[in-house]
């Protein structure tokens, strides 16, 4: 069993385009790793916690990513979630 990626091409405006390179410049990752992390933050935003596996596979682990402060400011937002999908 082999693991195959999607290709993926995205235009960007060229003040992103050149943002984008100055970060991957700094920071050292690359272009598709950021834009990886991005699309995923993205729709776990859009879809609740529903998606938490998914997002867990791609974003980097919480400890790498930050303190514990994160984690509690993760927790959180998914217990808003859940009060607010209990209200509807």
């Amino acid at each position: 069993m082999t693991n195959t990626r999607a290709l993926l091409s995205v235009r960007l405006e060229p003040a992103l385009a050149a943002a984008l390179e100055r970060h991957c410049a700094q920071t050292g990752e690359t272009r598709s790793r950021v834009v990886q992390q991005s699309v995923a933050q993205y729709v776990l935003e859009r879809s609740g916690p529903t998606l938490s596996g998914f997002a867990e596979a791609v974003l980097p682990p919480l400890a790498a990513r930050g303190s514990r402060k994160i984690r509690a400011a993760r927790q959180k937002r998914f217990r808003d979630y859940v009060r607010e999908k209990r209200r509807r």
